[in-house]
């Protein structure tokens, strides 16, 4: 969890072509708040969106954590840069 991301998160959920109504945007980012407060471990990569930024950095301050997404070209090659197929493989072997 970072503030970055939530926001993020709210600005993306909240946009109209999702539809999704404030109440569920707002359970959901409460889910997301759940979760450990992280710095970003800031890697100097260049993004084509620098909000993507956050995402990858914090995902690289924690060992075991992936970027999911279905936007791999945004993001550096990485092996913690994931597909979501990938990462249901990546679950399913882990069990």
């Amino acid at each position: 969890m970072n503030q970055d991301i939530i926001a993020e998160y709210k600005d993306v959920l909240s946009r109209k072509k999702f539809s999704f109504s404030q109440y569920d945007v707002e359970n959901v980012l409460n889910l997301v708040k759940l979760g450990k407060e992280l710095d970003p471990t800031i890697s100097h990569e260049v993004f084509p969106d620098p909000d993507d930024a956050v995402f990858y950095e914090v995902a690289l301050s924690k060992d075991g954590a992936y970027v999911v997404t279905g936007n791999m070209k945004h993001f550096p090659k990485n092996h913690i840069v994931v597909s979501p197929a990938e990462m249901i493989e990546i679950i399913t072997n882990n069990r």
